[in-house]
Order: structure tokens, then sequence, then C-alpha cells
């Protein structure tokens, strides 16, 4: 699909949405959709960033590099938000792993358009301004959650972020890739789906995960949760 095929009306993400009409025509031309399959590598840490990209309803993980390990997952970015940040603080290379967790689609921009848009005008700087300082906050919680809660808690808080961006009641996760986002082994995380599954709250199996209660998944998450989805509310009120 060409970029020119992009219509505003089809657009999901939040961040774009936000521009202006004529700041996001103006875009829209440099745009490129583009498939993230399930494993998708965007970016290494230290590797130099070509591209940002503004997700439809696929979910990227963000995670930092411990050891010899697979890393840690520290964000989440979906509709909600652009991957790539580290290129509006001034530098185009990545400090983190960016992998693709639930498959969809996304709009990719150079990071040279990108710029190019940034100095176009003040609309596109100021959504971005926001947008960091939730992501940055995400990244505080993320790691005090990790720190102070149990791993049912997490696993819940995780499939509701998760729900939020995907903008659906399902969407598909082994257990092995959501252990590597919550840094706990395959059995931990077998254990406390079981246990979120007793409740009602999920149904999960064959790695397809269903909300069948998102109030019940509400009340078993920690607080964690709120605090994120209020903070990305309050700075795009």
């Amino acid at each position: 699909m060409s970029a020119i095929t992009i219509s505003r009306r089809l657009e999901q993400n939040q961040l774009l949405l936000a521009l202006p009409r004529s700041d996001y025509e103006r875009l829209r031309p440099e745009l490129r959709v583009v498939s993230l399959p399930h494993g998708t590598v965007l970016f290494e840490p230290r590797e130099r960033i070509t591209h940002v990209y503004f997700p439809q309803e696929c979910v990227v993980s963000l995670l930092t590099p411990v050891d010899e390990g697979p890393g840690v997952e520290i964000a989440i970015v979906g509709k909600e938000g652009m991957v790539g940040v580290s290129v509006f603080l001034g530098t185009d290379r990545a400090t983190t792993r960016a992998i693709s967790q639930v498959a969809d689609g996304a709009r990719r921009l150079t990071v040279a358009a990108f710029r190019r848009a940034l100095a176009r005008g003040t609309a596109l700087q100021q959504i971005m301004l926001r947008y960091t300082e939730t992501i940055l906050d995400q990244v505080a919680q993320c790691a005090a959650c990790n720190q102070r809660h149990r791993v049912e808690q997490r696993c819940a808080r995780w499939f509701l972020m998760t729900q939020d961006r995907v903008g659906a009641d399902h969407f598909t996760l082994t257990q092995e890739f959501l252990g590597q986002m919550l840094g706990v082994q395959r059995p931990t995380v077998s254990v406390a789906a079981s246990r979120l599954q007793a409740t009602g709250a999920i149904h999960y199996s064959r790695g397809r995960v269903t909300v069948t209660n998102r109030a019940c998944l509400e009340q078993l998450t920690c607080s964690c949760y709120r605090i994120m989805r209020d903070n990305y509310a309050r700075s795009f009120a």
C-alpha cells in the first residue's frame, strides 16, 4: 500500500490524530504503511535508528539489555504512541531493543522526514513533549511495579495495557514471550495465567489471550495500571 492511500479517516495512531488536519496532510505523503509480524525487531541497543514508527493496532515492547539474557521490558507502545523517542530527544542511536509483540500494521517515517516535520511548526513538538513525559512515567512505574508487585498483578496489568492498545478483547501471545516481558520463567507465567483464568478474567489457550471479564481483571491488577493510564489521559486531555 502506498502512502498516498493513507486516509486520516482510517488513522488509528493517537499522536497522528492529535495533529491539526493541515499538519497531518502535509506529513501524510511521507508516511509508509508497514506490517510488523510478531517478533519483528525494529532496532537494537546502540544501533542507528533509521525510522520512527506510529503503531496502528500492533504493540511494540521496549527492552533494556541485562547481561547475556533476552532483556527486560521497560515499556510498551501501541496506537497511543511512537517508537523511536530517542530521535525526538536529539540522538539517532537506540538505547533499547524494540520488538513487535502483537502483530499488526504501523506507519513508518524516516528520521529525516520526522525531523523536518518537527522543524515546520510547534504542534508536533508539543505533542511529542507530552508523549515523551508519559513514556518516561511508564518506564519509572514499570520499574517500581516489577520490584513490588506479584507476578499475577503484573500479568493482569500487562493484559490490560495490551488490550487498550490493540482495541480488542483477544490477542496472540505465547507464554515464553510473556515471561520475557515480565522477567520471569515460563512456568511462573503458566501459574499466573492459570490463576487469572480461574477467576474468569481471561481465557488463555495455545498462545491466544481473551479478556473475558475486564472489570475482574482491573480488580486483580495493581495500582500501577491506573497510574499509567491516568498519566496518559491527563497529558492528552
